[in-house]
């Protein structure tokens, strides 16, 4: 009976002390953990919000897009199919969109994106113009009517004189007849037509520019203009906006400023259109590069109507205007991309088919383009070597016919 006691009170003795110990080493556990933030599985930071996310994929967005391009151009050695003034319309609207921001602060998101946009720029346009072809070149491209001269055709068809007519003379009368409200009406919409038309071919880099601008063969012309440009756009704003405190003057230029920036920047697809009707081909553009585009459109329209405060409202048209812009470019791709090797084998059966693959096919478009060129080059060749023997044959000609009236 006392052993039966004996053992009992030990068994009571050891479990005391282990409620005791285990007791002790909760108050241990609650005081480490008091000073330790409560982490588990599910935890998420309080900074790691949708915004925060969205505002970090809209600023280095750039990064990305653009970066596989330049690898693109740095892997097949050329920049054709590429056109250089994306660079130049990313820049400058980069630029402009920064000495806005010195006039009136808006969403430090997009400042950012504007920053990283001239950094990825300035890289790609180096890789660029490294890997020029000559087509892009300045004495190799087309010449474009002066607006003086279409100016002149309009005014030839609707008045149908080219000098000024004397004084009561026949021409002076049809002069006075044709001056009617209808007729007036069709000759400006044809002034306008006109300088419509010379916008557009100054955003095609197939056609010579005024000054050669952007089309320059010396590279270093471009760092130049870009360092000038940046200089006095950037000392200008700041000057006017912080030293001079002219608000008046301040609020205007800025509107101009911001005007002018978003509508460089929603024209940033027309040169490659222009690049894509010439070659009829994608070779050079990747595919990467248009969806990078209408994803960052997506963003930005989202972003400017849901997420953004004190955005004007030509933000958002021009960014429509901009995505619209590149869905066409996304029609272009497809049909230059499937339909059109289809037709051009239809109406030259002769011609292999292109291979399935990407990289085959660009390879098979570049050599294509190359033999092409060569096969006009011997022709021109040709006409020149027929044209010289010509010239021969009728000198040879007259001198025998004045031998025979000698």
């Amino acid at each position: 009976m006392s052993a039966t006691t004996g053992t009992l009170e030990a068994t009571f003795v050891r479990g005391v002390a282990a409620a005791t110990a285990t007791r002790a080493s909760y108050d241990v556990s609650d005081t480490i953990y008091s000073y330790l933030p409560k982490v588990d599985q599910f935890y998420i930071p309080e900074w790691l919000t949708m915004q925060f996310i969205a505002n970090n994929l809209i600023s280095f967005t750039p990064l990305f897009s653009y970066g596989t391009t330049i690898i693109s151009i740095e892997k097949c050695k050329t920049a054709l199919g590429f056109s250089i003034d994306i660079c130049a319309t990313m820049l400058i609207a980069s630029i402009l969109r920064i000495s806005y921001y010195l006039i009136t602060p808006y969403e430090i998101t997009l400042l950012r994106q504007s920053l990283v946009m001239i950094f990825i720029q300035l890289i790609l346009l180096r890789t660029s113009l490294k890997y020029r072809p000559d087509e892009y070149k300045y004495q190799n491209l087309t010449d474009v009517e002066s607006l003086s001269h279409l100016i002149h055709d309009i005014w030839f068809e609707f008045f149908s004189c080219i000098n000024r007519p004397k004084f009561l003379s026949e021409d002076w009368k049809n002069l006075i007849r044709s001056l009617s409200f209808t007729n007036l009406l069709k000759f400006s919409f044809k002034i306008f037509l006109a300088f419509f038309y010379k916008i557009l071919k100054f955003f095609d880099p197939n056609f010579k520019r005024f000054g050669g601008f952007w089309q320059w063969d010396d590279d270093k012309n471009f760092w130049r203009f870009l360092a000038l440009f940046a200089t006095v756009q950037l000392l200008v704003t700041f000057f006017i906006s912080n030293i001079l405190d002219w608000d008046s003057l301040a609020q205007g230029l800025g509107s101009i400023i911001g005007s002018l920036g978003l509508l460089v920047e929603s024209l940033l697809p027309l040169p490659q259109i222009a690049i894509l009707y010439k070659l009829k081909s994608v070779q050079g553009f990747k595919l990467i590069l248009l969806v990078s585009w209408l994803c960052g459109d997506t963003l930005k329209i989202t972003y400017l109507i849901f997420g953004a405060k004190n955005i004007s409202a030509l933000f958002v048209i021009f960014a429509l205007f901009q995505m619209s812009l590149d869905f066409y470019i996304g029609g272009q791709y497809i049909y230059y991309r499937y339909y059109y090797p289809k037709l051009r084998h239809q109406h030259h059966p002769n011609d292999s088919n292109p291979p399935s693959d990407e990289d085959e096919s660009e390879m098979y478009e570049l050599d294509l383009f190359n033999t092409l060129q060569k096969d006009v080059e011997k022709a021109l060749k040709h006409d020149s070597n027929d044209t010289s023997d010509s010239v021969q044959d009728d000198q040879v000609g007259k001198s025998q016919a004045h031998a025979v009236a000698v």
